[in-house]
């Protein structure tokens, strides 16, 4: 991340080196860096803060390591495309939760992109059934996906048990969070509480 002004490059840090996830977070941070540097922030200040600024709460959010598998709590993710950023943010194989409170939103160009980074679909809530006929009618296979009803502890197990290392475990759901919890929020840290608590 470089910043050039008036003719000038200010170097700032590498992208690998910040601890948000996703090319869109990037350019934000960038944005903000950006802002400071105009308002004569020491450039140094700027890196320190750019290296140590984490997500957001529920936003593609890093919960912890287990057996060498990521977990992320993508809670805020309450429609498909929120939750495609999140989907084009890794490189590594993606166990993905998904599935809630049904907007009834288009789900083709997001299941398109699950096919090409999923490799296990798990589904939760009251929109699991239609996800499960927009994945099946956009080729993903059968025996990929499962079913958890309307449990976080349950979706968990199953990631848990399927999950290798090198896997990252995304609660990404593209759904609201009504049918189960009072909001995203809620949603998010039953999930973070159960990933902490897997031994």
């Amino acid at each position: 991340m470089t910043i050039t002004w008036r003719g000038e490059k200010h170097p700032l840090c590498h992208v690998d080196e910040l601890q948000l996830k996703g090319e869109h977070n990037w350019e934000n941070a960038l944005a903000a860096a950006l802002a400071a540097f105009l308002d004569e922030v020491p450039t140094e200040k700027i890196v320190q803060v750019l290296k140590s600024f984490k997500s957001v709460e529920h936003r593609i959010e890093f919960v912890r390591t287990v057996g060498g598998v990521s977990y992320y709590n993508d809670s805020k993710a309450t429609n498909p495309e929120a939750a495609m950023k999140a989907l084009a943010t890794f490189s590594e194989p993606i166990i993905l939760l998904a599935g809630g409170h049904d907007k009834n939103t288009d789900l083709r160009p997001f299941m398109h992109l699950v096919n090409d980074k999923v490799i296990k679909l798990i589904l939760v809530g009251a929109a699991a059934e239609r996800f499960y006929k927009e994945a099946r009618a956009n080729g993903f296979p059968q025996k990929k996906i499962f079913f958890a009803g309307y449990s976080m502890h349950r979706a968990l197990e199953i990631a848990h048990s399927l999950a290798k290392n090198g896997d990252v475990v995304l609660l990404s759901p593209a759904c609201a969070s009504y049918d189960m919890y009072n909001g995203y929020e809620a949603r998010g840290r039953e999930y973070k509480a159960i990933v902490n608590a897997l031994k």
